[in-house]
């Protein structure tokens, strides 16, 4: 009776294993090595080809490669839908405003070669801190809570996707070509790689406005206030997705003091930009705000096929 009540119990664990993956989706979110000319997402891939790898020499990763993350850390996928929209708006309001800007081939000579996208952010409970992307070697640009993103709220665009894009992006420039040490001289006192995210004002639900304690002390956030390095790539990025009214209230609100040395780190950065690269920063600023106040759906979906 024994042996009959153990083959019976197998059996029974048998179908339910056969049942389980009957239900399981075959589609994997890992990176296969081979693409599959069957896969579901073979026509993404084939215009995330075309528009990126073809046109930029950049590799566009949306499918979680754990290889290619921190393991450390818990992270989530992004979803397949808001890697096809923040592929269509990287291409809008980041490459074409460089195109338009700076040239067609300073992103293809300077840019990164990888995307990558991540469905959440990484948690660093211990710290209090959030990392929403992050650059690997002058080569790589991670994004991250992409899942979490509302595509139609410009300022969330911006703090998720764009500043850190632009953020990263200065990173790679200033890799290339040191930024100048100077900088390092206009706040060198009030830099704090460990107590930067304490800075906050937590009881203002505006993602810009919240940065206040930073301005008076002349950064334009809290985490340009942990490093030199990360203040003047934190400078350049801000001051090109930030609108005038944001830019303005900022500098209304920084004090004498901390205007005056947001003013100074920015003609640095400006200065910079221009003798390196040949890079109009005003004229980044200025295309990128006009295209951020012009965010119509179908027109961004038509202009890429």
């Amino acid at each position: 009776m024994k042996k009959v009540y153990q083959y019976i119990v197998m059996g029974l664990m048998a179908i339910s294993f056969a049942a389980c993956e009957e239900e399981l989706n075959s589609k994997s979110i890992f990176v296969d090595p081979v693409q599959d000319p069957e896969a579901y997402t073979k026509q993404f891939d084939d215009w995330l080809k075309r528009n990126f790898t073809d046109t930029y020499n950049v590799e566009y990763l949306y499918k979680l490669d754990d290889s290619a993350t921190d393991p450390n850390y818990n992270i989530v996928p992004v979803r397949l839908g808001m890697a096809d929209t923040v592929a269509h708006l990287s291409l809008y309001l980041w490459y074409d405003a460089y195109n338009t800007v700076v040239g067609p081939h300073f992103l293809s000579t300077y840019g990164p070669k990888m995307i990558q996208l991540i469905g959440s952010s990484m948690i660093n409970a211990a710290q209090g801190t959030e990392k929403l992307g992050y650059a690997e070697g002058g080569i790589k640009i991670t994004l991250m809570k992409i899942n979490a993103m509302d595509v139609n709220d410009v300022e969330q665009l911006n703090h998720y996707i764009f500043q850190t894009m632009h953020h990263e992006f200065s990173h790679i420039l200033h890799q290339k070509k040191t930024y100048p040490k100077e900088f390092e001289t206009i706040t060198p006192a009030d830099y704090d790689p460990s107590g930067w995210q304490y800075r906050y004002d937590d009881n203002i639900a505006d993602l810009w406005k919240r940065e206040h304690p930073a301005w008076e002390m002349g950064f334009v956030t809290c985490y340009g206030s942990s490093e030199a390095h990360e203040d003047f790539v934190e400078t350049i990025a801000n001051y090109i997705v930030q609108s005038d009214e944001n830019w303005q209230y900022m500098m209304d609100h920084a004090g004498t003091k901390g205007a005056a040395a947001i003013q100074r780190k920015l003609e640095m950065c400006r200065t910079w930009l221009r003798e390196q690269y040949e890079y109009d920063l005003d004229e980044m600023h200025r295309e990128v705000q006009k295209r951020q106040g012009d965010l119509d759906w179908d027109k961004i979906m038509h202009l890429y096929e």
